[in-house]
Order: C-alpha cells, then structure tokens, then sequence
C-alpha cells in the first residue's frame, strides 16, 4: 500500500462498521466520485444533476451534495422562467393547484409529471437534451436517444421532434452513419447495337506478374457478343500506345467502331481520345465516377477471363501470357446466355470444329454445296435474332435488379447532397500517417448539384477542393443532405478533400 492508503487504514481501523453490498443503480455517490469532470461537458453536468432530481419523492440527497458542485444553477432557474411562457405548463400548474389531475406535482418550482420533469419549450434548453441523449450518448438511432430522455424529462412532442427534427438533421451522423437501405437509382442498360461491331467495350486487368515485358491485360469486348480479344501490355503504356494496340488488334480485324464504352481511367480520359472522336466521328461513352454497372460487358468478360487464367498459371502465378489465346478460343467458341450464340457463330456465321469426329467420313461423300448469299442471308437472320435475346435479357436483367432498388431520389440544380466515400476509403490513408479506411466518414459534402441527368440517374455536382475528381455521379453514391436551420450546434463540415 502506499502512505496514503496505510493512513486511511490506520484511520478505519478506529471505527466499528460492516461493509454491505449496495447496487449500482443506488450507490450514485460512489457513481460521481469515480467519474472525472472533464470526462463530461458542463452542460452534461448540468443535465445530470437534474435527472436525480427528477422525482421529489426519491431522496438523493448524498448523490446530490457532489452533484451540486457541477450543476448548472442558471439552467434550473431558465427552466423555471420558462414555464411562464409555455401554455402546457401554465395548464398544468392549474391543475394541480385546483387539484383536478393526479401524477402531477411542483417541488421547488420544478414540475414534474409522475416522475418526469417537465422541460419547458425553450429551443436552446430542448436541444440541450436532445444532445445529451443523442450526441453525448454516441450518436445512436431514435430508439435509444429517447431511451434515454423519456424515464427522466417530458414535454409535448418530444418524441416526434427527436425523431423527426433532431436526429435526422445531425451533420455527423449524415457523415458517418452507413447506409441500410437498398440502393437507389434503376438499371440503365445500353442500348442494344445495330450491327455487328458498332460498339466495343474497353478495359484492364492488372497489374499482373511481368512476363515478356507484360503486365496488364486489355480486354476488348463487342456489346453483341460477336467478339472478344485480348492484348497484353505494360502497366506504364501511355495512351498513344493503347491506340495503336486497338488499331492493330480490332480495327485490322472489324473495322472502325461507332462508340466505345469504358469507364474513367486516365488513359482513356486523354487528349488523345478527345482528337480520335474528333477525326472519326467515334463517340466515346464513359461511365460516372465509380460506377461500375456502367461497363457491365467488360466487367463479366473480365471475370470470365480472371477465372480461366487461375486454372492455367503456376503457383508462382507466371504462364498467364501463353494462355490467352487457348483461353480466347474457349470464350468464343462458348454460347452467351443473353444472345443465344456463341461470338463464333455470329462472326462467322459456325463454330469451329473442335473435337474431330470418332468415324472418319466416307470417302466417296461430298461436302453440301452452299451459296455465299445463303450464308451471308443466315448470319443476318443470326444477328437479328441475337439483337432481339439480347434486348429480351436487358430487359430481364433491369427488372430483376430493380426490384432490389429503392426509387430514386430526383435532384435538382442547386440541391445539396452528400456523397458516398465507399469508393474513395482507400485512398483516403496517406504515407507517413496512420490511418485506417473503416475510421473514415461514410459520407461527405454537402456538394451543390449543378446539373441534373435523371432519365439516367447521373448528376454533376460541384467540387471545389477536387478539381481532378470528375464530378459525374450515379444516384446510388448520394443521399440529400438535410441542412439544419432550427438547432444552431449542428452545423456542417466543410466538404473533405477527397484524393484526386
């Protein structure tokens, strides 16, 4: 023991006592000495000290004599003056002194309902509460908060306005909270393509172990499932490069493209695409920031293509390089659940052969004479009703996936909303700092809405501190941000900076 304690004991041990078992709930003297008082605001104090006052038929009197040197008596008087001014207090105290009502009574010129102290309707000391319930407590939902307010303190509509002003007008939790509803904003599918090679898909997969001087894929995807081809390149090929690799490896074989499809990278963000759309009349279609179901094509042929490659590298994972055309070939020669036909069959009009027959054809046997218009007349027909399965499956695909969806919320130029960090969390940890992506806010903002896409649930907002970032974005990334023009405390953050 130290010397204190040995002085404490030597103190004790003159007194005759017993040591009994007292409850927490009851022992709140004991409660108050072991909380520090900058563990709590004042105000909390303050609130505290009220709530074991809260009945005048409770004796608290040795809890109260520490609580006392941290109340606020000023926020007791306000009280006080405030119910000369609320009409609901000014009726009950006549009840009570008339005696008509029971469960009411006044103590010291506090009112109380059974056990509750009435609060009067003075903003400020109202949202004094709602923060200590709601803020102080850790930002928990409605539920909990007036757990916390109802056992101690009323007044008419307490309930409604915290779960309907307060809670939802709380800058933080706007921030930091997840989300638990369904996603917002229907499916868009593309359009189905008018001929074979109108459209192309375009994206990478990477980076991957080097191998030849080669550590990315680009995949090239034909949106009516007539193609599929592969390049390999290096992660540091510039976007001169990646042209001259889609003139070689799809122009030469399909000639020009009407439209490309891909999503935001910088490669296909330069100059250099601008002045290819401006020499040849290719529109190219980039999906919003971070919004992936925009290059859908792209996206299963990659998975398709991740899949094949796991059962044919090494366990050091090298080999992948070789592989690609066997897997190439697999990938063609494989029906499209949405069109009906494999890319072969409506490239060429067949599928290749692939296993040879077990009985050789007779010698004599020659093969079916076949008219080039013939063919020609079949693989249209191919095509047309490709088109059609293909339409058929948006369709399907569209409905089954909105009715996962919530409807969309419609935003208009100038609204304010905040916008999902999902995307960005990672990025957010710098070097040199210690930081970690589940301790970032799940929302920032708010960003000013400055022009609105709905028929396609896109919307540009305004960025001030990110002029990289493009500011296109799909409804499903943003939730309206509700400003908050009755409690002063809660204001909003400043937009965070989010990584270019």
């Amino acid at each position: 023991m130290s010397r204190r304690q040995m002085r404490w004991s030597m103190y004790l041990a003159d007194f005759d006592y017993d040591i009994t078992y007292i409850r927490g709930e009851d022992n709140m003297a004991a409660d108050a000495l072991s909380r520090m008082p900058d563990d709590t605001p004042n105000a909390s104090f303050a609130a505290c000290a009220l709530a074991y006052t809260r009945s005048p038929s409770h004796s608290y009197t040795a809890a109260l004599s520490i609580l006392e040197i941290a109340a606020d008596e000023t926020l007791c008087k306000e009280i006080i003056a405030g119910y000369e001014d609320d009409e609901f207090a000014k009726q009950l105290e006549k009840d009570i002194r008339a005696s008509s009502i029971t469960g009411a009574q006044k103590e010291n010129g506090l009112l109380y309902v059974g056990r509750r102290l009435l609060i009067p309707k003075i903003p400020h000391v109202c949202e004094l509460f709602y923060h200590l319930a709601h803020d102080t407590l850790g930002h928990f939902g409605f539920d909990k908060s007036y757990e916390a307010l109802r056992d101690s303190y009323y007044w008419p509509n307490m309930c409604r306005d915290l779960e309907q002003v307060y809670i939802p007008f709380c800058s933080p939790c706007q921030r930091n909270k997840s989300r638990t509803s369904k996603p917002t904003g229907p499916l868009h599918p593309l359009p189905v393509p008018d001929a074979h090679f109108d459209a192309v898909a375009l994206d990478f997969i990477g980076p991957l172990p080097e191998e030849d001087g080669k550590d990315t894929i680009l995949t090239m995807t034909n949106l009516l499932g007539a193609e599929i081809r592969f390049a390999a390149v290096h992660s540091s090929a510039t976007a001169a490069d990646i042209a001259v690799v889609l003139f070689d490896e799809w122009y030469c074989e399909n000639g020009l493209m009407r439209q490309i499809i891909s999503d935001r990278d910088a490669l296909f963000t330069s100059e250099l695409w601008a002045a290819l759309h401006k020499l040849t009349g290719v529109k190219l279609k980039m999906s919003t920031s971070y919004h992936l179901e925009t290059d859908g094509a792209s996206e299963r042929t990659n998975k398709t293509l991740n899949q094949a490659i796991r059962y044919h590298v090494d366990n050091n994972q090298k080999g992948w390089l070789s592989k690609l055309p066997r897997i190439r070939f697999t990938i063609m020669n494989t029906v499209n659940a949405s069109t009906g036909f494999s890319p072969f069959q409506l490239k060429t009009g067949r599928s290749p052969r692939i296993i040879p027959p077990l009985v050789p054809e007779p010698a004599d046997a020659t093969p079916a004479e076949v008219d080039a218009r013939e063919i020609i007349a079949r693989l249209e027909l191919d095509v047309k009703e490709a088109q059609d399965n293909l339409l058929t499956a948006k369709i399907r695909q569209a409905y089954h996936a909105n009715e996962h969806r919530a409807p969309e919320k419609i935003y208009k130029p100038g609204d304010l909303v905040m916008l999902s960090t999902e995307n960005r969390r990672r990025n957010y940890k710098r070097k040199g700092k210690k930081r970690v992506a589940k301790f970032m806010p799940r929302s920032d903002g708010p960003y000013t809405v400055i022009e609105a896409f709905p028929e396609k649930s896109e919307y540009t907002l305004r960025l001030p501190n990110n002029p990289n970032t493009f500011p296109g974005f799909h409804a499903s990334l943003l939730k309206p941000f509700i400003p908050n023009d009755r409690h002063s405390s809660l204001t909003a953050s400043s937009p965070a900076r989010a990584p270019s």
